[in-house]
């Protein structure tokens, strides 16, 4: 997923990081908003960068990103908050959160990337269930290097989940939006080829 040069560093200088993930990182992270015994308001950041992805081929000459996410390795700075979120992402019923891009055909795929920044509608499966999602997505080239990054800003509710209200044994109030942030490799996904933008000359 390579894109002339010229119009890389022209995007990767003109706009920051959607996420709050580091360029060169592999990562997925949640942001969230608590206010702790009704006074002070925070933000909870669990990152986890013990991920996998990979474009997986269809029927029909199309193909999707999948990315799984082992539940148990988000981290927050906090083993009771960890335990609390890992409980709340139903790690008992999957171990795993997986992220499962729409299907497009090779086609439609690089037409996307060719423009910077677009929105990427999938399905994030939490337990024994799919949800719909839209991830606002920017394409950088970073060290000669393609990377993707962005944040998907849902609620709670979305994905049948609570707001906590007592987190690692701390009365807390949670408010109802989440933010979900990734920043992901080409190098480290699989099968990426088979999609890349192809540089042009």
């Amino acid at each position: 997923m390579i894109l002339s040069s010229l119009f890389l560093l022209s995007q990767a200088f003109a706009a920051p990081n959607l996420s709050l993930l580091d360029p060169g990182t592999h990562c997925v992270a949640y942001r969230a908003e608590k206010t702790v015994l009704f006074v002070s308001t925070s933000s909870v950041i669990g990152k986890n960068c013990d991920i996998s992805a990979q474009v997986l081929p269809e029927v029909g000459g199309l193909y999707h990103i999948e990315v799984i996410v082992p539940i148990k390795s988000f981290q927050s700075g906090d083993e009771g908050r960890d335990a609390d979120v890992a409980k709340d992402l139903k790690i008992d019923v999957k171990p795993e959160l997986t992220f499962k891009s729409k299907a497009m055909s090779v086609e439609e795929w690089r037409a996307l990337f060719a423009k910077g920044t677009f929105d990427l509608p999938g399905e994030l499966s939490v337990g024994d269930k799919s949800y719909p999602i839209k991830v606002s997505s920017e394409y950088l080239q970073v060290d000669d290097q393609p990377e993707v990054d962005g944040i998907a800003k849902v609620k709670f509710e979305d994905f049948g989940i609570s707001p906590p209200k007592v987190i690692a044994g701390i009365v807390a109030k949670t408010k109802p939006d989440l933010e979900l942030h990734f920043h992901l490799l080409g190098s480290r996904i699989l099968g990426a080829d088979s999609i890349r933008l192809e540089e042009k000359k």
